[in-house]
């Protein structure tokens, strides 16, 4: 008899068949709450980043806040020290100031530079000029001022009707690298008379500079001769003892252009030394003494007792304080014995023979003292009969007065 219903599969198969659909079943629960789980740990993980982005933005303002509180009073002082400072100042004002210090206070290049330096926070610079700055300035300076001496004439003189008025001083130094310099700078005739008073350098004024290899006599007359073409002839010219100055004089006396010469008082006194006593048979002893006396002090506990250095040219221009020197060392060393060893010993074997010149240096102190106060008088006021009167005393009291 034949059944109704279809043949079923055996036990075994379905069965294996239901256990594969429910593994399935089982693995897509699992993927989709990993999925999940995965969705939820990136949603959380986003947030817990913003936050602690968050919070590390808050801490560091906190922390910027916090510093800047620390620092507030040091801010709020160095705010009032500066509005209490001094304004910076202008260029012109440091212009004007450096040329002062250079011209009036008569400084050099690197001590103006120094001074300013140390003195800007208090005086508003910002920044000190160098040395080659204040070079600069100084030589702007003196392009305009020669340039403004074309023009300059003094008050006539009487005596000579057609001149300019002016004492034209005629110099020689010695310039950068083997190159020499004549300068030639211009005085009121009058300065004595309208001042009373030795020439500063607010009152002279520089009418050409001029440099070469080597000057001579004819040298010097071709740039006075071009000097005197542009602003007449002067009143008279005031120079040192130089052979080429005297023959550039000369040269203009034969032309026509001559003026008075007027001698230096300080080298018309080195002159007068020079003939009384260069040829006094002590005087090389005394100049060797010294140079004997400098070696050995030198780079010892007395150098500070070394001579004052001397001159190779013009020697007798401050020879006087290499006379002064030689007496006050001199004084230093009392009669009677010293102690080995002691420091009056040790100065007494630097003296090589200085003190054997003993007559020679007072004679020429004494000699040089009058010079100078007579050079001082005349320098300061002039010469008159007035200071002529005042200098006699000095004179005879000199122990050479011819």
């Amino acid at each position: 008899m034949m059944s109704i219903f279809p043949s079923l599969p055996p036990y075994s198969v379905a069965m294996g068949a239901w256990e594969r659909a429910h593994t399935r079943s089982q693995l897509s629960k699992v993927k989709h709450r990993r999925n999940q789980w995965q969705a939820k740990a990136k949603q959380r993980s986003d947030h817990h980043r913003s936050l602690r982005q968050q919070l590390a933005r808050v801490k560091a303002e906190r922390d910027q806040a916090t510093q800047d509180l620390k620092e507030t009073p040091t801010r709020l002082r160095q705010l009032e020290s500066q509005a209490q400072a001094v304004a910076m100042r202008p260029k012109v004002d440091v212009v004007w100031l450096s040329l002062h210090l250079l011209l009036e206070a008569r400084m050099r290049f690197r001590a103006v530079c120094r001074v300013l330096s140390l003195l800007a926070p208090e005086l508003g610079i910002k920044r000190a000029p160098g040395v080659q700055t204040v070079i600069n300035w100084v030589i702007r300076l003196s392009m305009v001022r020669i340039e403004a001496a074309r023009e300059l004439r003094g008050l006539p003189l009487a005596q000579a009707p057609f001149s300019n008025g002016l004492i034209w001083m005629i110099d020689l130094r010695l310039g950068l690298g083997s190159g020499k310099i004549v300068a030639v700078l211009a005085i009121d005739a009058h300065h004595h008379h309208l001042l009373g008073a030795a020439p500063s350098l607010r009152h002279v004024r520089c009418l050409g500079v001029s440099v070469a290899e080597s000057w001579t006599g004819e040298a010097i007359a071709a740039l006075l001769d071009r000097l005197i073409a542009q602003m007449g002839r002067p009143a008279a010219y005031l120079k040192d003892g130089g052979s080429d100055r005297h023959k550039a004089t000369d040269w203009l006396e034969a032309r026509g252009l001559g003026s008075p010469c007027i001698d230096d008082i300080a080298h018309a006194a080195a002159g007068m030394l020079t003939h009384n006593d260069q040829h006094h048979p002590a005087f090389e002893r005394f100049w060797s003494a010294c140079g004997c006396v400098s070696g050995t002090l030198k780079h010892t506990i007395l150098a500070c007792l070394a001579p004052p250095t001397g001159r190779t040219k013009a020697r007798f221009m401050h020879v006087h304080r290499l006379f002064s020197w030689a007496d006050r060392l001199l004084k230093l060393s009392p009669a009677g014995g010293a102690k080995d060893g002691s420091i009056l010993a040790r100065l007494r074997v630097c003296f090589d023979t200085l003190p054997a010149c003993k007559d020679l240096i007072k004679r020429f102190r004494a000699a040089a003292q009058g010079l100078l106060e007579c050079q001082k008088i005349l320098k300061t006021q002039g010469l008159s009969h007035d200071t002529l009167a005042q200098c006699k005393p000095l004179i005879s009291e000199m122990p050479s007065v011819p």
